[in-house]
């Protein structure tokens, strides 16, 4: 039985879990990569992490289009023609990401080479944290459309219904990555704080390479060729929904640009300490990406069989567990914050500060989950406003949150904190509440 067969024929729940448990893996092992990527910068001790603290935001921009944004189109727009059984079509889409990785990453690492150095001062940076920010960052950006290459490969494959393929390519990624890393760390750090970017630049080449092996495999019904270019479709479509989709990464890494450059001006161990509270967020991403992928190629792949009510059921199926276990999670770290923080740092005022941010932000993740998981079952259905919506809400309620506090002279960490806390349970709450009204996974809209 195929992919698409299974998606349509076998029980929700069950056609859920086969999906997102091999996804839910690869996206946890990829986790372990901003786990290791911390370990490294750590042992070069608290100025190293709060200048990596600075470029984070924009890495993260970057995998979040590449993979949830851009990644998402062409995952949602792959499924749809799986589902539609329509191989000239996917065969296009597979084409299409292709093209997409190379342009849009090509421009997206020329403008963080431009510009990088502008954003980290503008976010208060001076002194040996800009230092290690731009060492750190010379070497990254130049590299980035790897990332993109590696992940829209990724996701391309992930829309066919195939999960075992890209989850071996993505582990390979961590791997490399860890074994990169725990050398340098074990000689020393012979490289100094570049190494950790050239660990991410060797680890994304060998992912790629093995994409490319396997998407040009003879015998696949899609397939990676070096002909037939001009394919059936065009990429207006899907760059479309995956340029509203990027909208809201956009909003989402300004709103952590903006904490980042509250939390530098309160001083280098609350800079840190963000950091690290901060990367238990992105590290979050892709495990509820596990359950939200899932359910993106299951939406995608029962809308292009004509099944939309099916489609809808499954989008909250996926969402309501995404929040249920990264409620637990949060709410986990809040209580004992030692066993993210510890992993970072021994330093006790770091610790402190990441305390902090758990203890005021952890149980909330589960709206968080519930919001971004609800993202991508929309990216499948392509009806993304709602989501675009609570992102916006998110960054505002911070951006107010913070210019009130400081007219007020109240702008503590601890009241920082809570605002950020205030505005994720106002993402995820508005996101779901918009889409349950008939706005996006409805049964009373037609898109």
């Amino acid at each position: 039985m195929t992919p698409r067969e299974r998606i349509l024929n076998d029980r929700p729940f069950s056609a859920l879990w086969r999906l997102a448990l091999p996804n839910m893996i690869a996206s946890f092992t990829q986790s372990l990569m901003l786990v290791a990527e911390g370990w490294y910068i750590g042992g070069l001790g608290g100025q190293a992490l709060a200048g990596i603290a600075l470029v984070f935001p924009l890495l993260m921009l970057t995998l979040m289009l590449a993979s949830g944004a851009m990644g998402g189109a062409v995952g949602g727009a792959m499924a749809r023609a799986v589902g539609a059984d329509d191989m000239p079509q996917a065969n296009a889409v597979l084409r299409l990401a292709i093209l997409f990785a190379l342009v849009i990453g090509g421009l997206n690492g020329l403008l963080l080479i431009l510009f990088g150095r502008q954003i980290f001062i503008a976010m208060g940076s001076d002194g040996a944290i800009l230092q290690f920010a731009e060492e750190y960052s010379a070497v990254l950006f130049p590299g980035i459309v790897l990332l993109w290459l590696t992940n829209m490969a990724a996701a391309a494959m992930r829309g066919t219904g195939h999960m075992i393929q890209p989850a071996i390519g993505l582990a390979l990624v961590v791997v490399v990555h860890f074994a990169l890393v725990a050398g340098q760390r074990a000689m020393g750090y012979p490289l100094g704080v570049v190494g950790g970017a050239w660990a991410l630049i060797g680890a994304f080449s060998a992912g790629l390479v093995y994409f490319v092996v396997v998407l040009a495999r003879p015998g696949r019904a899609i397939r990676l060729t070096l002909r037939g270019w001009t394919g059936r479709i065009g990429g207006r479509r899907i760059l479309g929904v995956g340029l509203l989709a990027g909208s809201q990464s956009f909003l989402t890494i300004i709103y952590t640009m903006l904490a980042a450059a509250v939390f530098a001006r309160m001083g280098a161990d609350w800079l840190a300490g963000y950091g690290i509270g901060a990367r238990l967020e992105m590290f979050v991403v892709p495990f509820v990406f596990g359950i939200g992928g899932a359910s993106m190629v299951a939406t995608g792949t029962l809308l292009g069989a004509g099944r939309r009510a099916d489609a809808i059921r499954m989008g909250w199926m996926a969402a309501y567990w995404a929040a249920a276990i990264l409620g637990v999670v949060g709410t986990v770290l809040a209580i004992w914050p030692g066993l993210w923080t510890g992993m970072f740092t021994d330093d006790p005022a770091i610790q402190a500060a990441a305390a902090a941010y758990l203890l005021r932000i952890g149980p909330l993740y589960a709206f968080f989950a519930l919001g971004l998981c609800l993202y991508l079952a929309s990216q499948g259905m392509e009806t993304l406003t709602v989501p675009v919506i609570g992102a916006i809400l998110r960054l505002l309620v911070v951006a107010a949150g913070f210019g009130v506090l400081s007219l007020a002279d109240a702008l503590t960490p601890e009241n920082a904190l809570i605002v950020i806390a205030i505005s994720m349970a106002i993402y995820g709450g508005s996101v779901a509440l918009g889409l349950r009204a008939g706005h996006g996974l409805s049964s009373g809209t037609s898109r």
